[in-house]
């Protein structure tokens, strides 16, 4: 249940680099990766039960950038099974299709089912398991369900993806993979009950506040910019961070590609919650030096506002909006069932969106396999005027 770090605390994060995805060497540079904060043997007893949380939010194969990768899986795996531990992998993927959920074809086609029996480790599609209702102190989700299986592991380690984030968040880490813990598409519809980012990301929080892993270790090798989390672009960053705090992990992974920690808004909300470290003076980076590996052109969401209470103004001066490609569009009809508000309508033979009923939580273009969705803005004057009033936030 939640845990807050006393004031005094300072969070261990390591940063290793890793140029690429051999299994050998992913090995090695985990088990430093892992060393610098302690060594396995801090995680992992013999027969522990071990529940690993990997990002596999879409049916994309092998290598895909949204998605842990599925040899980035295994290393992590074997490592565990050294140590004795009973290891479980568990998700709930994002999107739909016809009322049936993703989830079971995106881990068949993202080589995670494959590394799960070639393993010999159970895999868990969370849509598919028994639920916990959990009670939280939201003023706009009053509980959540949660999949049993997080509730019966000794430790949860969580294997995020550092990629961008389209919904004012800038980035989705660590603190945001634990978002699949919560089976099927009420994650969806969250969006609708707490449309403002300022608001659904209060329930990240509190359910982080519930499921919070204890251990993190970032697949940063290749990753997405630009307008992640799905229909973003794959760029090479080069780097494996790990740490028993989340939070602290996720502030090392956004100033790596030169944002202020604090301005992601899960971060701070965690960190002002007590849930971890998000300021950068209260972390110790162990291994490579930050501030000389920092990517500096790396290419951050359209969306991107530093202030989240700014973000619908800005959105609006700018008329930013999710616009579909038509001649991307596939009619697979995922958008519509992954909307939360039902802004999205087939109307002779094309996908359209009611801008009336759009909340600009871009559910549609993070759920889109054939990236035919992304935002885009209209207004080239109420641009300028957004990068003026951001330049004071």
């Amino acid at each position: 249940m939640e845990k807050k770090l006393s004031s005094g605390f300072s969070s261990q994060v390591s940063l290793v680099k890793c140029s690429d995805y051999d299994l050998a060497l992913l090995k090695q540079k985990i088990y430093l990766a892992l060393e610098l904060i302690g060594g396995v043997n801090k995680f992992i007893q013999k027969g522990m039960k071990v529940l690993i949380k990997p990002n596999i939010m879409m049916p994309k194969k092998y290598g895909f950038p949204a998605n842990t990768h599925p040899l980035f899986l295994k290393a992590v795996i074997q490592i565990f099974k050294e140590s004795g531990a009973q290891i479980t992998v568990g998700e709930s993927s994002a999107g739909s299709q016809a009322g049936v959920t993703f989830t079971k074809k995106a881990l068949k086609i993202s080589g995670t089912e494959e590394v799960a029996e070639t393993e010999g480790v159970k895999l868990v599609n969370f849509d598919f398991d028994q639920v916990c209702l959990t009670e939280i102190k939201n003023p706009h989700v009053h509980s959540i369900p949660i999949a049993k299986t997080v509730f019966e592991a000794d430790l949860v380690v969580s294997l995020p993806k550092l990629k961008t984030h389209t919904f004012a968040n800038i980035i989705t880490g660590a603190i945001k993979n634990i978002y699949g813990v919560i089976p099927g598409q009420i994650k969806a519809e969250y969006h609708r009950l707490a449309p403002r980012p300022e608001q659904f990301f209060t329930i990240i929080r509190d359910l982080f506040g519930v499921v919070r892993p204890g251990l993190t270790i970032f697949d940063a090798i290749e990753g997405m910019e630009g307008d992640g989390p799905s229909a973003g672009e794959a760029r090479q960053i080069g780097y494996i961070i790990a740490s028993e705090d989340a939070v602290a992990a996720d502030a090392v992974a956004t100033e790596l590609i030169n944002v202020p920690s604090m301005k992601v808004l899960t971060t701070r909300l965690c960190a002002e919650a007590g849930l971890g470290k998000g300021k950068m003076e209260e972390i110790t980076v162990l291994g490579e030096d930050l501030e000389k590996s920092v990517i500096k052109n790396f290419k951050l969401p359209t969306t991107t506002v530093y202030n989240p209470y700014l973000y619908r103004l800005i959105l609006t001066l700018t008329k930013t909006e999710p616009f579909i490609n038509q001649k991307k569009c596939t009619l697979c009809k995922v958008c519509l069932d992954s909307c939360p508000m039902r802004a999205i309508a087939l109307s002779d033979k094309t996908l359209l969106i009611n801008r009336s009923q759009c909340i600009r939580c871009f559910c549609c273009s993070e759920t889109c396999p054939h990236q035919a969705i992304k935002p885009r803005r209209k207004n080239f004057l109420g641009n300028v005027l957004s990068k003026i009033i951001l330049s004071r936030w």
